[in-house]
């Protein structure tokens, strides 16, 4: 379920741990500091990186949920 212009997005500060083709390997700063895998296609935009590496990646609202990082919050 690729973003559609208009679909509900979050925002989530995380700092990439890798990457593929198709997705980021992440971890959280807020929330769970699990790791978790972003699938390119359900970033909607990417900021630049802070001195910690650190960076506001916007992402679908349902992607969000299914990936669990909306509980507690």
């Amino acid at each position: 379920m690729p973003y559609r212009s208009g679909d509900p997005t979050v925002d989530i500060e995380a700092r990439i741990e890798t990457s593929t083709a198709k997705a980021y390997l992440i971890e959280p700063t807020m929330g769970t500091k699990e790791q978790v895998w972003l699938p390119k296609s359900q970033t909607v935009q990417m900021g630049e990186p802070d001195d910690n590496g650190n960076r506001v990646f916007t992402v679908t609202e349902w992607w969000h949920k299914q990936a669990g990082l909306d509980e507690g919050s």
